[in-house]
């Protein structure tokens, strides 16, 4: 099996030598918490504000859509192998 990395940057995956997809999530939600608190501290009006918050948004999808379909592929293949053994 592959090891694929979601991670920040351009928006694309990559493959990197640190986390977890999980371990990439918790760190995108904190920081959107931490974008988020910026925008209480500012008024939220700035159009730079929004564009990181949907980057951080953008990224923690692609963390747990990684999760997800890293999940799905190991109960298919154990589902697979129960079947077969039957």
């Amino acid at each position: 099996m592959s090891d694929t990395r979601v991670t920040g940057g351009s928006g694309s995956n990559s493959t990197t030598g640190g986390g977890d997809p999980i371990d990439q999530a918790q760190r995108n939600s904190e920081e959107y918490k931490k974008v988020a608190a910026d925008a209480n501290q500012s008024g939220g009006t700035d159009m730079a504000y929004y564009l990181k918050l949907q980057r951080a948004m953008m990224e923690e999808q692609q963390a747990y859509t990684a999760v997800s379909t890293i999940m799905k592929a190991r109960s298919d293949a154990s589902l697979t192998a129960i079947r077969n053994f039957k």
